[in-house]
């Protein structure tokens, strides 16, 4: 049923062959990158339990929600740039989040931190400009 649905972070993509996987726990992300780009599709999708669980625990919320009442809805993602430091562990994605709020179109600008722990990667924290 999603075989033909556009994947939120990649609309030359398709949900079931692009970020699907990773929301139903069959692969794990293997970049940085591909957790960003896991995590904007979860925000679009609303699937907190996914963003929760690529959160970092150390940066982690009790508990982060999505205000479903919010009238923000998510149009496309931009990734400008993806490295890793000298830390191997640790990753930045500097990326473009294009969203509607109250019939205006905005840009929220974001580099996001990641850390590579227990085998996987993790959201720990961004800094929004």
């Amino acid at each position: 049923m999603t075989k033909h649905i556009t994947c939120p972070c990649n609309p030359n993509k398709s949900y079931s062959a692009c970020c699907q996987h990773y929301h139903k726990g069959i692969n794990v992300p293997e970049t940085a990158e591909q957790l960003m780009r896991s995590r904007y599709s979860a925000y679009v999708l609303k699937l907190t339990d996914y963003i929760n669980s690529t959160w970092h625990k150390s940066t982690r919320p009790n508990i982060a929600t999505l205000d479903n009442n919010q009238p923000i809805q998510w149009i496309k993602l931009v990734i400008n740039k993806a490295w890793n430091s000298q830390n191997t562990n640790e990753a930045f994605v500097d990326f473009d989040a294009f969203y509607e709020a109250n019939g205006k179109l905005e840009r929220m600008h974001e580099v996001s931190r990641f850390v590579f722990s227990e085998q996987k990667w993790f959201y720990i924290d961004g800094k929004i400009s």
